[in-house]
Formats: C-alpha cells, structure tokens, sequence
C-alpha cells in the first residue's frame, strides 16, 4: 500500500449548511489530526468548484505520513464519531484519500525524467 516515502492524503470539499456545527467539528477534528500525525496541507473557504463541487464553500487537503496512515486515520473510531460532526454540518460534501508521490518518482521528475 505504502510507496517508500509516499505520503498520503485526504481530499475533501463540502457546502457547509451549518457554521456553528462545523465549528464544533474543526475544534475536535484539529488536535485529533496531531495525535494520528496528520495536518491541515492547505484549506481554502471560496474554492473554484468544478464538476459536482460548484457550490462548495470549503475545499480541505490533509496530510499523513503515509498511504496506511491516512486510511487508518479515516477509518478509525475516533474519527468516524468525529465524522457525524462534519456529515451533519455540511451537504454535498466529498471524500477522497490518495497517495502522494514517493521519493523516487519526485527525484526522475527533479531530474526532468
């Protein structure tokens, strides 16, 4: 699963319908990511929607370590209490998690290869 030196993200975006919910849920969500090795890479409050996200109020990009690591981050307990949170803050929302590229792949692109 893992590519050596491959780290692995999360892709999210989402309308947030209810501000106050989703505050709650940013407030738990934050120091949980510390705790599993993960961080807030870039976050962006008026995305360019394109192709079913045009109305989309929130675009997120989480950073692990690893491939295993964000999968396991998502698929943890804690994290899908912590979920119920964003589901019902926000609608339309999407999910992905997917792996960076590892460290020989980013050296041949250095390289111009």
């Amino acid at each position: 699963m893992d590519k050596r030196g491959a780290k692995g993200y999360w892709l999210s975006t989402a309308k947030i319908v209810n501000q106050q919910l989703f505050d709650e849920y940013v407030s738990k969500v934050i120091p949980w990511l510390k705790e599993v090795n993960g961080e807030v890479f870039a976050k962006d409050t008026e995305p360019q929607g394109k192709e079913n996200t045009e109305d989309a109020n929130l675009a997120v990009i989480c950073e692990f370590p690893s491939m295993r690591a964000a999968v396991e981050a998502y698929e943890s307990e804690e994290y899908k209490e912590l979920s119920k949170l964003r589901k019902e803050a926000t609608e339309n929302s999407t999910f992905t998690i997917m792996e960076g590229l590892d460290e020989a792949a980013k050296l041949r692109r250095a390289m111009g290869k």
